[in-house]
C-alpha cells in the first residue's frame, strides 16, 4: 500500500476558504481535484477544532526523565573523554530500563555536547598559568609603538610531504582511494628544512637555514650574527628581543651573551612565560608561510629552501601589522582565561 502524503497547509486553508463561501464538499473536491472524503475530513476537523493545523503529536515516550538527562550531561562534563557507550554503560548500572548508545547520544546533543577532535596544546601547570597571567597583565596596556619595538623570533621545521593539519577533500562514496583524495606520506617527511626567522617593526628580518640539529653553540652564532643586526635595522637600538624558553635559548652560554649585550643598552630581553607558543605572533607567520610554500609543491629539500626564501620576502607589511594589532586582544584573552588555554586563531 503506497504511503499517503499529508495535505499541505495551503490546500487545507483553501478547502476551508471555499467551505466558508458556501461551496459544497463535492464542489470543493472537484475544484481542487482531491478525494471527496479528504475534503470531508478537513472540513469536519476544522468545525471541531477551529484550526487547519495538525494537532500536537506526542510521539514515542522518552525513555529518560529530566533528572536522568541531567545526569548524562553531568557525567560527560566530569570526564570529557567518555564515549557515548561508556556513559550508557555507566548509566545502565542504576537505570531500570537499559539505555541504548543512540539514546545517550541524543541526550548529549540536546545538551549541546558534541564529539569533536581534541586540540593539542602544551601542558600548562599552575605555575605556567600564573606566569602567563602575569605576562598578560604586564603588557595589556602597551601601546602600538611599544609592540613595534619587539623583535619576535623562533625556529620552525618545514617538510616536503609532512603536514600536521587535517586535510579535507570532497568525494563520493567509494572514491577514498583516488589519487586526488589521498594525502601521500613519505618516511621522515621526504626531506625537510629547519629555519630560524624573526620580524619586527612591520617587516621581516633574516631567515636562516639551520644545518643539522640546532644546539646552544649554533643558537649563539645566530644571536651574534643576526639578532643585533636585525633588531637595529628593523626597529632601532634598544629594541626588545623575544625568544621562548627552549633549553638552548636559556643555556648559560647564550644567556651570558645576551646579558652582556643587554648591559650595553643594545637590546632588552623580554621575560617570556614557558609553554606559551600561542602568545607568539610568529607562530601564525610560520603557518601562513607553510600554506604558501605547499601551494608550490616543493620537490626536494633544496627546492623547498628556495621557495621558503621567496615566500618569506613576499610577507606583506599589512599582514605583519595585523599580527601586532591582535596582541592587546591576546593579553585580554589570557587574563579572561586566568592564564589558561585560548584559541589564538579566533582572536
Amino acid at each position: 500500500m503506497p504511503n499517503r502524503q499529508e495535505l499541505s497547509i495551503e490546500k487545507r486553508t483553501l478547502i476551508i476558504s471555499l467551505h466558508k463561501i458556501g461551496k459544497s464538499n463535492r464542489e470543493i473536491s472537484s475544484l481542487i481535484e482531491i478525494p471527496r472524503r479528504t475534503v470531508d475530513y478537513h472540513v469536519n476537523k476544522y468545525l471541531a477544532t477551529d484550526s487547519c493545523s495538525n494537532a500536537i503529536r506526542t510521539g514515542r515516550p522518552r525513555k529518560t526523565t529530566p533528572s536522568e538527562d541531567k545526569y548524562i550531561a553531568l557525567t560527560s562534563k566530569r570526564n570529557r573523554r567518555l564515549t557515548a557507550p561508556d556513559i550508557a554503560a555507566q548509566t545502565n548500572m542504576w537505570h531500570d530500563l537499559a539505555l541504548s548508545t543512540s539514546t545517550v547520544q541524543r541526550r548529549l546533543r540536546e545538551a549541546s555536547l558534541f564529539g569533536r577532535v581534541a586540540i593539542k596544546k602544551p601542558l600548562l601547570r599552575q605555575q605556567n598559568k600564573r606566569k602567563r597571567l602575569q605576562w598578560a597583565r604586564d603588557h595589556k596596556n602597551w601601546s602600538r609603538q611599544q609592540w613595534d619595538t619587539v623583535l619576535w623570533s623562533d625556529e620552525s621545521k618545514f617538510e616536503i610531504f609532512g603536514c600536521h593539519r587535517r586535510v579535507f577533500v570532497r568525494r563520493s562514496p567509494g572514491e577514498q582511494m583516488l589519487d586526488q583524495c589521498v594525502i601521500p606520506t613519505v618516511k621522515h617527511g621526504g626531506g625537510s628544512v629547519m629555519v630560524w626567522g624573526c620580524f619586527g617593526g612591520g617587516r621581516t628580518g633574516d631567515l636562516i637555514k639551520i644545518e643539522g640539529i640546532l644546539k646552544k653553540e649554533g643558537y649563539l652564532r645566530i644571536l651574534k650574527e643576526n639578532v643585533t643586526s636585525c633588531g637595529t635595522r628593523l626597529i632601532h637600538p634598544k629594541f626588545i628581543f623575544q625568544h621562548d624558553n627552549d633549553p638552548k635559548h636559556t643555556a648559560k652560554l647564550c644567556k651570558n651573551y645576551l646579558d652582556d649585550v643587554e648591559r650595553s643598552n643594545v637590546l632588552k630581553v623580554m621575560a617570556w612565560p614557558s609553554q606559551s607558543p600561542d602568545l607568539n605572533p610568529i607562530e601564525l607567520l610560520w603557518d601562513k608561510l607553510d600554506r604558501e610554500v605547499r601551494k608550490q609543491s616543493p620537490t626536494s629539500a633544496t627546492n623547498l629552501w628556495d621557495i621558503l626564501q621567496q615566500e618569506w620576502q613576499k610577507i606583506s607589511n599589512d599582514y605583519l601589522s595585523l599580527l601586532i594589532d591582535r596582541m592587546p586582544r591576546i593579553c585580554n584573552a589570557i587574563i579572561k582565561a586566568k592564564g589558561g588555554y585560548i584559541d589564538e586563531t579566533k582572536i
